[in-house]
């Protein structure tokens, strides 16, 4: 019997249209979102399922199952006699999934101030921890990946499986999609700082401290990296090649 399928965290996913998945497709699944993670594979990249077998030392059916299983999450495409791509993540769709954030989270982050128990409360001060320590020169997909997890962690302590699950599907989209390369130094303060307000709010269960707080985060992490996505918008519509 395949196991349930689990995320690169070892948390369970969603997926169920894909339940039976073989061991070897779950398998092939399992590492190509790690080869995303570890920027082996970015956005708007193609994806040579035969070079992805040969790398994962297997035949290609579990690879294409596998491709197919992230087409539906939103994380590759396919085209008509092209095969399947990375979609970089464009400027309508970061605004829609940042939207529907601010709802999502606000939703769950009431119900955790509700729930949340005190091992729950030391594992989180753990993430907020770990988010602050991945720090370097540029952003990077670890931090944004360690941001997510704080997150994820959050709604899983609502006790709302399906709102959590949506949730980690947004995340997958925003973090797997963007190059975090993109984004400035300048925002890793203030969201070190607001971790730790929600950190604190949930510690005192008060879900409107959390609730504002959180919202606002969302909203100038979102400003961060649509702002990217605009300045990539602007140089692509005003470049010209040689004359």
């Amino acid at each position: 019997m395949a196991k349930t399928s689990r995320n690169i965290d070892g948390i369970p996913n969603g997926g169920r249209a894909f339940r039976n998945a073989t061991p070897l497709a779950e398998q092939a699944y399992q590492e190509i979102k790690r080869m995303f993670m570890v920027n082996q594979l970015v956005a708007g990249q193609k994806l040579r399922y035969q070079d992805i077998a040969r790398r994962l030392s297997m035949s290609q059916t579990p690879v294409i199952q596998a491709l197919t299983r992230l087409e539906t999450e939103g994380l590759v495409a396919s085209e008509a006699n092209k095969g399947f791509f990375v979609p970089e993540l464009d400027l309508d769709e970061a605004r829609e999934l940042y939207e529907l954030r601010v709802v999502l989270e606000g939703f769950l982050i009431h119900r955790a101030a509700r729930h949340v128990t005190p091992d729950q409360l030391r594992e989180l001060r753990g993430l907020v921890e770990e988010h602050r320590r991945v720090r370097g020169e540029i952003y990077t997909r670890e931090r944004l990946w360690q941001d997510a997890k704080l997150h994820l962690a959050i709604a899983s302590y609502s006790r709302h499986q399906s709102g959590a699950r949506f949730l980690r599907q947004i995340f997958e989209r925003l973090v797997l999609r963007y190059r975090p390369e993109r984004l400035s130094r300048d925002r890793m303060s203030g969201a070190e700082r607001e971790h730790r307000q929600i950190y604190e709010a949930l510690c005192e269960h008060d879900g409107e401290r959390a609730a504002a707080v959180l919202e606002g985060h969302i909203v100038k992490g979102g400003e961060h990296i649509l702002e990217g996505l605009e300045q990539d918008e602007r140089y692509r519509s005003s470049f010209t090649p040689w004359d």
